[in-house]
């Protein structure tokens, strides 16, 4: 079975509009977590190749302390993803390639060690250096987002730069340290220096784009500290930083405002704050109604082994109704994510297990049906009070009603179960939390045509007394 796409052809549109502005450099992404930021940002870059050169970062690796090894660690990754993309980036012609291996490696050590001294660490150690973890250097470098090997296995021109050296051809390595050293680069930062005129080669006459994700999944002191950093060396107004023409930065504003109002104080000016991350305005990225025009697609690719519930599980199965309008509601509430509501496609629940169901004669067998229905709602909200909450709030937030889904058939097992007096006859009414329930047409009913409100709270009366987890089912005649 193939996996699920949502369609953002619509959002690309507007998106590639919004990356196209004029001096739109620096974009602040935002979206809620789970709703498929980097997959649209990815499928966006993806189809894009021939005007779009993408290095892709994710600081969730950076749990560092210290404010310098940041960017530090921002550095070594742009350089692994250079690496990755071109291998042969740092060759061109023999010479200039031994000139810029030397300044990379020159770079790495420069603040502790000597640049021999760490050359000869290396070549003493031979190829099983980066696997090491005893030598300090080898321990400063180990804290990189990404392994240091992946630097050494790519760059085959250093391996030819060591081979030189060891054969002694020590002066031309010395010669151009001296050569770097003697440079006027702005804060002697060689490996910026590198890195902009390689990524400027690299992109040839597309446009270079970084694009920071996952902050919103990064503890709340690396987020600030992070963009402190980055806004602390961005070049000029409009320059970013090793020169790349654009720089997004992905994360839910709205989480992103709680936690700095949460550290900082409510008096905080959080807009101010953001406002240099951003050259126009945060781009909100919502694919909420495409998702929703999804819901039925994505409830009958939920993985099922029980042939006993395809038809539950069907075009109007009961299975197939309550977890469609539970979580079409819930989208349209901004109360469930992608992630979460594929959770059942891409994993095989036990409720949906082979044998997990079976007729019996002498129970319910409908309870049975919709109690798997709140299991498997219960589990893509990930535990019954996350469900009990998410179900009150969609309560509360009713949208414009679409298809109209079996109410009373839902609200008749739940009554039963919950032992609630149900009228057996047209003009007796039952009451139960300020609703009347009355006999109309030979079906049970709400007096005020609130079946739906009345369906809610008996859903989440029912969860709370776990009448979904019962064994036993109830006897028609209690």
């Amino acid at each position: 079975m193939s996996d699920i796409k949502i369609p953002i052809k619509t959002i690309k549109n507007d998106f590639s509009s919004f990356i196209s502005m004029k001096g739109n450099s620096r974009l602040f992404f935002s979206g809620k977590f789970g709703i498929g930021k980097t997959y649209f940002l990815k499928d966006f870059f993806d189809s894009q190749v021939d005007r779009y050169e993408v290095f892709y970062l994710y600081p969730v690796n950076y749990q560092v302390s210290n404010n310098e090894d940041i960017l530090e660690l921002i550095k070594y990754d742009i350089f692994v993803e250079l690496l990755n993309k071109n291998n042969d980036i740092l060759q061109g012609d023999k010479i200039n390639g031994v000139k810029d291996s030397a300044l990379l490696f020159y770079s790495w050590s420069k603040k502790r060690f000597s640049f021999n001294s760490f050359l000869q660490s290396i070549f003493s150690l031979g190829e099983s250096y980066p696997e090491l973890s005893i030598d300090p250097v080898s321990s400063f470098l180990g804290r990189l987002g990404r392994p240091l090997k992946d630097l050494l296995e790519i760059d085959r021109e250093f391996q030819e730069y060591k081979k030189e050296y060891q054969e002694g051809e020590k002066g031309l390595a010395e010669k151009y340290i001296e050569e770097i050293k003697a440079k006027n680069i702005f804060e002697e930062d060689y490996l910026s220096h590198l890195l902009k005129e390689k990524i400027t080669q690299q992109k040839s006459d597309k446009q270079s784009v970084l694009v920071l994700d996952d902050l919103d999944r990064i503890d709340p002191d690396h987020v600030f500290r992070i963009l402190n950093i980055l806004s602390a060396y961005f070049e000029k107004e409009h320059e970013n930083k090793f020169g790349f023409d654009s720089i997004i930065i992905v994360a839910d504003y709205g989480n992103l405002k709680s936690i700095f109002h949460h550290k900082y104080g409510t008096n905080a000016d959080f807009s101010g704050y953001l406002d240099k991350f951003f050259t126009i305005s945060p781009y909100y990225f919502d694919n909420g109604k495409a998702i929703i025009n999804m819901v039925d697609e994505i409830v009958k690719r939920i993985k099922n082994e029980e042939p006993n519930l395809n038809g539950a599980i069907g075009d109007s199965g009961y299975i197939k109704l309550f977890l469609a309008h539970i979580f079409a509601r819930a989208v349209d509430c901004e109360i469930i994510n992608l992630r979460e509501l594929l959770k059942a496609t891409r994993f095989q629940l036990l409720e949906l297990g082979k044998g997990s169901y079976s007729e019996d004669h002498f129970t319910d067998n409908f309870q049975k049906i919709f109690d798997k229905a709140i299991k498997v709602a219960i589990v893509s909200f990930s535990n019954s009070e996350s469900f009990i909450e998410k179900i009150d709030i969609i309560k509360k937030n009713k949208t414009n009603k679409k298809k109209r889904i079996p109410f009373i058939k839902y609200i008749s097992t739940m009554l039963k179960s919950l032992k609630i007096n149900i009228p057996d006859k047209e003009g007796n009414v039952s009451s139960w939390q300020g609703y009347k329930i009355i006999k109309k047409h030979n079906e049970i009913a709400e007096e005020s045509n609130q079946e739906e409100n009345l369906f809610y709270d008996l859903l989440i009366e029912y969860v709370k007394q776990k009448k979904y987890d019962k064994d036993n089912y109830y006897d028609y005649e209690n």
